[in-house]
């Protein structure tokens, strides 16, 4: 048996609301799956999100305090979206709120987008960047109309260390047992902080992934994550992990009808690097799932590890049940002993030692 450490309680974000954006934290826009851009009164680049970031294969530490109009987008400089841009901001009277479509260029292709722009103090403008589909590069565009690439807009970046994924990210290269010495010190000063903490950075780091995943999506199938089966978004999502090296993941839908699902992971990083262990250490999977299946069926969900491969389980079990459930998520967990099946035999309302 273990002892459960009930985590703060996650909440699903409200919806949107355009005239909000400027009250929001970088970190709350970084959570969003669609782009948002902030201009000042002179066209500089104030604010970018990640998903912008991501579409359009930039990095905003070299966009940020660029001109936009002239330096990131240039196929934006056109009295289509420039003048549109300036006009609105000209003529308070047209509302808060202005949509108009366009087509952004950049080398690697075209992408068809909805612009919605949202006036905000001291002569600024969000561009709210909703893409509706891609298309391949466009043919006959004059030099320097299409957006510059990550390269372009900083060469020489591997002289100073810089490495970046496909899609133009910054990464870094860090050794799976950086989670052990994490540990270790949290072991040390806060001796039940380590539950609580990964958890929470697992739901963080999900929220990110969601974002990528959405991305992904859009650019090779021109859909949402939500428009596609569940059964194929969780294998994109186990296809994702297992390429940043966390291991397999596996979902089973096989006790759907009793009201849970079950994620399998074989070669967890996590439980590899911490070591041995009386108990669960994947807190941080536990995290992510919940906020990769929470942003999928837009109702909060629990997640809890039922048996990991630190304790000398074959692999790392994850269930996923509806919130209002994880009482008895916790119960089965705590009579089940780290069994999967009796953890779902509790939870169908199953007596005695179960199958």
């Amino acid at each position: 048996m273990f002892s459960i450490n009930t985590p703060p309680e996650p909440e699903l974000p409200p919806p949107f609301d355009p005239l909000g954006v400027d009250q929001k934290s970088d970190a709350e826009l970084d959570a969003l799956p669609f782009g948002v851009i902030c201009l000042d009164a002179s066209g500089r680049v104030r604010r970018y999100n990640l998903a912008e970031a991501r579409l359009a294969r930039l990095d905003r530490a070299e966009v940020l305090g660029r001109h936009f109009f002239f330096e990131v987008a240039p196929c934006t400089n056109v009295p289509a979206f420039e003048g549109r841009v300036r006009g609105f901001l000209a003529t308070p009277e047209r509302g808060p709120l202005e949509t108009f479509p366009f087509v952004f260029d950049f080398q690697f292709g075209a992408q068809e987008v909805d612009i919605e722009l949202v006036r905000a103090g001291e002569g600024r403008v969000y561009l709210l960047v909703n893409r509706r589909r891609f298309l391949p590069p466009r043919a006959g565009l004059p030099p320097g109309f299409a957006a510059p690439l990550q390269r372009e807009l900083a060469p020489d970046e591997d002289a100073f260390g810089v490495r970046r994924d496909e899609l133009e990210g910054r990464v870094v290269e860090v050794r799976a047992n950086l989670f052990a010495s994490l540990r270790a010190t949290w072991s040390r000063i806060a001796p039940r902080g380590w539950h609580l903490f990964s958890r929470e950075w697992g739901l963080q780091w999900g929220r990110l992934a969601v974002v990528d995943l959405e991305v992904e999506a859009l650019e090779e199938l021109g859909v949402s994550l939500r428009e596609l089966p569940v059964r194929t978004v969780a294998e994109r999502f186990g296809v994702y992990m297992r390429r940043q090296g966390w291991g397999l993941f596996r979902v089973d839908f096989g006790a759907s009808s009793r009201g849970a699902f079950v994620v399998h992971v074989e070669r967890s990083a996590l439980a590899e690097s911490i070591g041995r262990s009386d108990g669960p250490r994947c807190y941080l999977f536990a995290g992510m799932l919940c906020a990769f299946f929470n942003h999928l069926a837009q109702k909060l969900l629990a997640v809890e590890e039922v048996c990991c491969r630190a304790q000398g389980a074959e692999r790392c079990s994850f269930v996923v049940v509806g919130r209002p459930r994880r009482a008895d998520l916790n119960e089965a967990l705590q009579r089940a002993g780290g069994d999967v099946e009796l953890v779902l035999h509790f939870l169908h309302g199953g007596r005695g030692v179960g199958p």
